[in-house]
C-alpha cells in the first residue's frame, strides 16, 4: 500500500484579498494531479466561508479532503491554559479537535493556536516588496514581515519557500545569514480550457471593439497603473483607435484612494476613450481577452514571480514587461522590456506594436510543466515517502 505524504494546503483566501494566491494554490493542486499516482500526496484543503472552494472541487483531485476553518474563540482562560501547556508539554491543550493535525506539512504555514505542535513549518514569501516600498504598507504590516522573517531565518527546523532566485537574493540580502532551509518553487499557470469560448463574443460582452492592450493586475499601489496611463496619454493623439483594458477589483486595503486617483488623472487628461475598466471577471474570459490583445502589459514595480507573465507564456502571447530582474529570470521569449519608471519608454514600445504588430513565436509550455512537476516532488520531498 502506498504511503502518501499528507499536505494541508492553506486556502484561507478569496479573490477580494488576492487573486494571485487563489490561483497559486489551485495550480499547486493541478500540479500534484499531473504526477504519477504513487507520488500524489493526500491533500487537506483548509478553507473559510468566502474561499472559492467549488473551484478546487472542480479540479477533481483524487486524494483530498476539506476542513472549514473557524478561528477558535479566545478568552483569558483559553489563552492562559494554552500558554502554560506550550511551555510545559510543547503543545496546546485547548484547541479545535478536528484541526488537521495529521498533516506532514502545512503549506503555506500560518500561526494559530491549533497548529503550534507542527515542528516542520513550510512558510511561503512571494516577494520582499515591503523592504523596497515600505510606503505602500502599514507600519504594523511592515513590522510583522520583518519580525516574522527574522524568526524564520533563525530556526533551522523551518523551511521557507520562495518563488524565484531573485527573491532568494533579497532574503539573503535583508535577513542573512540564515539558518533555515530555503527552497525555490517557480510556479506555472495550468490554464482552464478556453477553446470553446468564442473570442468575438467575449470581446463584445465587455464592449471591446478596438485594438487593445490589457493590464491584468490588482489595483495595489506597487502594480504601477499610473505609468500605463501616462504612456497612453503620450500616444493617444497619434493612435486614436486603441484602448487599454484593465481587469481586476478596483479596491485595495493598502490605499483606498488608489483607484479614484487614477480616475482623476483620466478625467483631467481627457483619456476616457482610450481606457476601459471592466472589473473582476471570470478567469476564462480574462484569458481570452489577454490572448486577443495586441500585447499584455505588466508594469509592476515589484514582483516575486508574475502570474500574468506565466499566463502569457502558457497562452503563447506577447507581453510588455517592466525591467525587473525577476521578470528577466522568468521570461525570454515573446517579450519586450521597458524601464518601469519611464512612461516614455513604455509609450514607445506601445507605439511600435500598434504601428508594427508582431505575432508571438511558438514557444511550447510543456517543458515548463515538466520542470514544475519535478520541482513539486523535490520541494515537498514526495519521493522520500514513496521509496
Amino acid at each position: 500500500m502506498v504511503k502518501r505524504r499528507r499536505i494541508a494546503l492553506n486556502y484561507r483566501v478569496n479573490y477580494d484579498f488576492s487573486a494571485g494566491i487563489v490561483i497559486y494554490i489551485q495550480n499547486l493542486i493541478k500540479g500534484f494531479k499531473l504526477l504519477e499516482d504513487s507520488l500524489q500526496p493526500h491533500l487537506t484543503i483548509i478553507y473559510t466561508e468566502d474561499s472559492p472552494i467549488q473551484e478546487v472541487k472542480e479540479i477533481d483531485y483524487p486524494y483530498i479532503d476539506y476542513f472549514k476553518y473557524k478561528p477558535i474563540r479566545k478568552n483569558f482562560f483559553t489563552k492562559a491554559i494554552n500558554k502554560i501547556s506550550r511551555e510545559t508539554i510543547g503543545t496546546n491543550i485547548l484547541r479545535r479537535y478536528s484541526f488537521p493535525s495529521h498533516a506532514d506539512i502545512l503549506y503555506p504555514y500560518f500561526d494559530c493556536d491549533e497548529n503550534f505542535f507542527l515542528k516542520r513549518r513550510y512558510y511561503w514569501k512571494p516577494d520582499f516588496q515591503e523592504m523596497y516600498y515600505p510606503q505602500y504598507v502599514s507600519q504594523v504590516e511592515y513590522s510583522y514581515v520583518v519580525e516574522n522573517m527574522k524568526r524564520i531565518a533563525s530556526n533551522q527546523e523551518y523551511t521557507l519557500i520562495l518563488s524565484s532566485q531573485d527573491s532568494f537574493n533579497d532574503f539573503e540580502k535583508f535577513f542573512g545569514p540564515f539558518r533555515n532551509r530555503v527552497k525555490i518553487l517557480r510556479f506555472i499557470s495550468l490554464l482552464p480550457d478556453i477553446s470553446q469560448l468564442n473570442p468575438k463574443q467575449v470581446l463584445m460582452k465587455y464592449g471591446i471593439d478596438k485594438k487593445f492592450f490589457v493590464v491584468s493586475n490588482q489595483f495595489w499601489p506597487h502594480k504601477n497603473h499610473r505609468l500605463v496611463l501616462e504612456a497612453i496619454n503620450k500616444i493617444k493623439e497619434k493612435h486614436t483607435d486603441f484602448v487599454v483594458v484593465f481587469t481586476g477589483k478596483q479596491s485595495t486595503y493598502r490605499d483606498r484612494e488608489y483607484f479614484s486617483k487614477l480616475q482623476v488623472y483620466i478625467n483631467n487628461e481627457n483619456m476616457k476613450d482610450h481606457v476601459r475598466f471592466i472589473g473582476f471577471i471570470p478567469r476564462e474570459d480574462q484569458l481570452v481577452i489577454m490572448k486577443q490583445s495586441v500585447a499584455v502589459i505588466q508594469p509592476s514595480l515589484f514582483e516575486g514571480w508574475s502570474t500574468v507573465i506565466e499566463d502569457c507564456k502558457a497562452l503563447n502571447q506577447y507581453v510588455l514587461v517592466g525591467d525587473l530582474a525577476v521578470n528577466q529570470e522568468q521570461v525570454n521569449k515573446n517579450v519586450r522590456f521597458f524601464n518601469r519608471h519611464s512612461a516614455d519608454d513604455l509609450a514607445e514600445q506601445m507605439d511600435n506594436l500598434l504601428t508594427h504588430p508582431v505575432k508571438a513565436e511558438s514557444a511550447p509550455y510543456d517543458e515548463s510543466i515538466e520542470r514544475f512537476k519535478q520541482n513539486l516532488i523535490d520541494v515537498f520531498e514526495l519521493e522520500h515517502v514513496h521509496s
